[in-house]
């Protein structure tokens, strides 16, 4: 193991000997004034375990320069001892009071500063060790979070997919219905006009337009933005509806939507899009899981506040405070939609939260 640093600052050069030959077994730097040990210290500051620091030096003494290093995050948590002809009751308390570890007086004692000594570079290397653990630990969250994170964009995509082809459902039939005809025709030697076949031409080009632009729109919806919004929750909530209507539709799922408010919310619009869509398909999933027929969802805004309600039976109770959590959500569900939804609401300064009712589940959405 690397030995631990002690950096000794006395402006008798004789008190610096003794230092040095009463610790020898660490590696020492030493500094006869406050300004030396300040240029240093600026370099040195992460390889430096414990400072011994006289009191009375000239220009500057031990007293100003501990309030120095205990203002600077660099060497804020270096523990200084301070060594001291100045025994008086009140030098003792102030050293402390500074953000001293300890204070021993001279002339000391060599076995008692060497006790000393150990003790608290025992105590800076597990501090050390804790930090070190601490940013080990951070490191490992970032990493994890980062893997939730891509986990929910994958969840999202699938779920961008979903709409689509429900939202192609109709267009593909009737294209496949123009091409049945035109086949049907020409199997039986039927003629066409002119004016059919361009109407027939016409309206296949306006449901692949309509194809074209469902794939603008979604792409809109999901393309990232951090610019923060002016608009009303209404009418974000109308856009979320135009891109999940069909896939209510289809599962038979009929939505209510109320709004009273007058006045306009701030947040980032694009954002707010994902956490409504997460609790709809949170929603369209329990229907599917509870086979519940007529699945209806009730949604009502005010200002700066909206309440969604659905009649799927409500949150298992014991994943109700763990709802948003990463990686929880009720069965056959990867919650990762509710927990990216909280994370996106807190990011924009806002709440989500979740209860049962008599029928299913509410969740409220606050800025």
């Amino acid at each position: 193991m690397n030995k631990q640093t002690i950096l000794i600052i006395d402006d008798v050069s004789e008190n610096v000997d003794l230092l040095v030959d009463l610790l020898h077994q660490y590696d020492l730097i030493t500094a006869l004034d406050a300004e030396s040990a300040l240029e240093i210290l600026d370099q040195e500051a992460d390889d430096i375990d414990l400072i011994l620091l006289d009191i009375m030096m000239p220009k500057m003494d031990g007293f100003e320069l501990c309030e120095i290093l205990k203002s600077q995050v660099k060497t804020v948590k270096i523990p200084i001892i301070f060594l001291s002809a100045k025994n008086a009751t009140e030098d003792i308390q102030k050293g402390f009071e500074l953000g001293g570890v300890d204070y021993v007086t001279k002339p000391f004692h060599p076995k008692e500063l060497l006790s000393r000594v150990s003790t608290h570079l025992k105590l800076r290397a597990y501090d050390k060790e804790l930090e070190q653990r601490v940013q080990e630990g951070i490191q490992k969250s970032k990493v994890q979070e980062q893997l939730i994170q891509q986990s929910a964009k994958q969840a999202a995509l699938g779920e961008l997919l979903m709409h689509i082809a429900h939202q192609w459902k109709q267009p593909l039939s009737s294209l496949s219905a123009l091409q049945i005809l035109q086949r049907m025709k020409f199997e039986k030697n039927q003629t066409i006009s002119k004016e059919e076949y361009l109407q027939q031409l016409s309206k296949a080009d306006e449901l692949i337009s309509f194809m074209g632009k469902t794939i603008d729109t979604f792409l809109d919806f999901y393309t990232p933005s951090s610019k923060v919004d002016k608009f009303f929750l209404a009418d974000a909530i109308k856009d979320v509806l135009k891109i999940a209507n069909a896939t209510f539709i289809y599962n038979n799922i009929s939505i209510s939507f109320h709004s009273n408010e007058d006045k306009t919310t701030y947040a980032i619009k694009n954002e707010f899009h994902q956490v409504v869509l997460s609790i709809l398909n949170n929603a369209q999933k329990i229907f599917e899981i509870r086979n519940i027929e007529n699945g209806h969802i009730n949604i009502s805004v005010s200002n700066e506040k909206v309440i969604i309600e659905d009649n799927g039976g409500g949150i298992q109770e014991d994943l109700l405070e763990r709802l948003f959590f990463a990686h929880e959500g009720d069965s056959n569900s990867s919650g990762l939609g509710l927990y990216i939804a909280k994370e996106i609401m807190e990011k924009n300064d806002g709440i989500i939260s979740a209860v049962n009712t008599s029928k299913g589940a509410r969740f409220t959405l606050e800025f």
